[in-house]
Order: C-alpha cells, then sequence, then structure tokens
C-alpha cells in the first residue's frame, strides 16, 4: 500500500520539478517566453548555453556576489532535489542501493539540464549537476534514517503485542 503512495508522490514531485525548476512557471506565462527569447538571443550572440567545467558557477557565485546571493544560488540548487534522493528508494524498492539511487538521479537530473537547455529555459551547468547529486545523497541518507526509525518503531509495536 505505502509503495503506491511512494510512486504518487514521486509523480507529482516529478511534476512540480518539472513546472518551478525546468519550466520556471510561477503563474506568468509571459515570463516563461520572455526567458526563452532571451535566452535564444543570447545564444544567438554567440553566448554558450552550457558551463562544463566543475565549480565554475559556484566559483563565480562566492566570488562575484554577495554571500547572501551566493547561498540562495547554492541552496536553491541544493533543496529542491533532496526529495528525489528521498522518494526513488521509497517508491521503487530495486534502487534501494545507494549507486542505484545515485545513478537514477544522475539520469534525472542530466535529463533536466538537457531539457533546460534545448528548450531555452535555461543553460545546462555542470555545478547544477553536482549540487543536485549532492541534495540527492542528503534524501538517500534521510531515507536511510527514516526505514531504520521505522523499523525501530515497527519493533517497539511488535512487542506490545
Amino acid at each position: 500500500m505505502f509503495k503506491n503512495v511512494w510512486k504518487s508522490l514521486f509523480i507529482i514531485y516529478i511534476l512540480l520539478v518539472l513546472n518551478f525548476i525546468v519550466i520556471k512557471f510561477n503563474g506568468n506565462i509571459h515570463h516563461v517566453i520572455y526567458t526563452i527569447q532571451d535566452n535564444m538571443e543570447r545564444r544567438a550572440r554567440g553566448e554558450s548555453g552550457a558551463n562544463l567545467v566543475p565549480f565554475r558557477t559556484i566559483e563565480t557565485y562566492i566570488s562575484y556576489m554577495s554571500y547572501d546571493i551566493a547561498l540562495k544560488n547554492i541552496l536553491g540548487n541544493i533543496i529542491p532535489f533532496i526529495p528525489m534522493g528521498f522518494l526513488i528508494p521509497a517508491a521503487f524498492t530495486s534502487q534501494r542501493n545507494i549507486i542505484k539511487t545515485m545513478i537514477s538521479c544522475f539520469l534525472l537530473i542530466l535529463c533536466i539540464e538537457i531539457i533546460q537547455l534545448i528548450s531555452f529555459l535555461g543553460y545546462f551547468d555542470m555545478d547544477d549537476i553536482i549540487l543536485n547529486l549532492l541534495s540527492c545523497f542528503i534524501g538517500f541518507m534521510l531515507f536511510i534514517a527514516y526505514k531504520n526509525v521505522f523499523k525501530i518503531v515497527s519493533k517497539k509495536e511488535m512487542n506490545l503485542l
């Protein structure tokens, strides 16, 4: 029963990620259209739509922006992906191994980055992949903690019967 609930939550989570992180839809379709047009113009001027150098964007955040903005950008790449690392092993029992979960997370994150690149909704950024994978690792550790706590509670409940 819980397996179907976790799968439903995973599907809802993926739809929310697509809406708010990939499309960046906040209720204003004109903003989405402007983002696409702006990114198309930038690339037409020769600006790259990708950062393939690890830590380049993070270093730029830290070096050239206020720490508030840097922290906001870094946490903005970490917090939204923690649920992915939790929900994948919760929803799919075959993914309850850290390697399998991280590979699944990597492939989903890679798809998100590629969609952003080809749709002109954003940039393909290696640093996003790194931060998002860190998030998934945190989420997986939270899943392990949840699973262990749930086992302890279940054993205590069994002893009471």
